[in-house]
């Protein structure tokens, strides 16, 4: 999408805005009600692309926690960063697993992707992971220079130096979770779109995704840009949009996700869809996809159908359809923290360079507090004098600016 809003500040894309308005009422009810066309306008003003139309989801992986050992060790599921702390430690001590071995356990997985930093979304307010910017007492923040993040570093601290993350949190790639989490059953808790992705599909299970304490846990509006763009060479644009439009009711999502009902998909009597294989269309799941729908893991320019998740078939994927309710769980406790942020290519450039060193700053100075290399009271006030040195007022005053203008709209 960045490269659609560049072409089309270039006259290469042409704006979709008007055109859409005239001749895709189905994707401007939809933006409509979701106050969604801030998600697909670029700086200047224009549109350049059709959205991808999907379901407010979360924004990170999930954390999971294995709910068969709190089970073993009659615990109930944690509801603050302390009770967190008992449950892990208890995992730690109390042979969780069952198996006569009290040190086989991992209570907490981490890996250089999925770092503790991603237990910020279980804070009391809308957190935004990627900006790291915060609503704090109804004002916006940069959370990695706030009191709330300290005492968050505290509790990591507490975290590794008791035992209970694993010693190569810090440093072991991401393309580790999965061989250990399917060595056995060995970890407590991890970060994850879906446990099967890590322990397996015999396993995932046994553990659930970690409730929010707080309705803050950080949510995607479900609208992403870039799905696809009108060039002008073509002759007849009203054309394209209204048929790309078509796509946008439950009718044209289920062709686009599902393809169509009895060559790909059908209704079984409990009145849920399955796939159709062995049909002439692929005989498993993934080709049939590929042959028959627009839907992947890149954007395209389509709305979600209501059918996709509430009437999935388990037995097409139990694994799935468990995700699902799990995510849904999830969901009920989140909210989209802020307004899209739109920034110009002048912006972009800037923050690049700041965002890029700080947030490693920020990961490196969090690995040296909690394995003791340096402590958080002694070494704070030069994180944040570093810091500022390295441009977080600058980055700040952009995010401000950016986030003003957002919420005057």
């Amino acid at each position: 999408y960045i490269d659609a809003d560049k072409y089309g500040m270039q006259g290469v894309i042409i704006p979709l805005e008007d055109l859409m308005r005239q001749y895709a009422p189905n994707l401007t009810a939809l933006l409509d009600e979701r106050d969604g066309w801030q998600y697909i306008t670029a700086s200047d003003g224009h549109v350049y692309s059709f959205p991808h139309v999907g379901s407010q989801g979360a924004s990170n992986p999930y954390f999971w926690i294995n709910q068969k050992w709190m089970n073993n060790l009659n615990l109930k599921e944690p509801t603050s960063y302390e009770e967190l702390y008992d449950v892990l430690k208890a995992f730690k001590e109390q042979d969780a697993n069952g198996n006569g071995d009290p040190n086989d356990e991992i209570p907490l997985f981490c890996n250089t992707f999925c770092n503790p930093l991603m237990l910020m979304q279980y804070q009391s307010f809308p957190y935004s992971a990627w900006e790291k910017l915060g609503i704090i007492d109804g004002k916006l923040a940069y959370v990695p220079a706030t009191e709330e993040y300290k005492e968050f570093l505290a509790f990591v601290t507490r975290l590794y130096q008791d035992g209970l993350m694993d010693p190569n949190s810090f440093t072991q790639p991401h393309e580790q979770q999965a061989p250990t989490g399917q060595s056995g059953d060995v970890l407590g808790s991890f970060f994850d779109a879906g446990a099967f992705l890590t322990v397996g599909r015999d396993r995932d299970e046994d553990y659930i995704a970690l409730t929010p304490w707080d309705d803050c846990l950080q949510l995607s509006p479900g609208i992403s840009k870039g799905g696809a763009a009108i060039t002008d060479a073509c002759e007849h644009p009203e054309v394209v949009v209204a048929w790309l439009d078509t796509f946008y009711t439950e009718e044209g999502g289920r062709l686009a996700w599902m393809g169509v009902e009895g060559e790909t998909y059908q209704y079984n009597s409990d009145g849920e869809w399955e796939w159709i294989l062995g049909n002439g269309h692929g005989d498993d799941i993934s080709t049939v996809r590929a042959s028959s729908t627009i839907q992947g893991a890149q954007t395209h320019p389509s709305v979600e159908p209501e059918a996709w998740s509430t009437q999935m078939s388990p037995s097409i994927d139990p694994d799935e359809a468990y995700l699902g309710q799990q995510a849904r769980k999830v969901w009920a406790h989140g909210v989209v923290p802020l307004p899209n942020l739109v920034f110009t290519e002048e912006q972009n450039a800037e923050l690049s360079v700041i965002k890029t060193d700080i947030d490693s700053y920020i990961t490196e100075y969090m690995a040296k507090v909690a394995t003791g290399e340096t402590t958080l009271e002694d070494s704070w006030d030069e994180y944040i004098e570093t810091l500022k040195a390295m441009g977080m007022d600058r980055m700040f005053e952009i995010y401000q600016e950016v986030y003003d203008a957002a919420i005057a709209k």
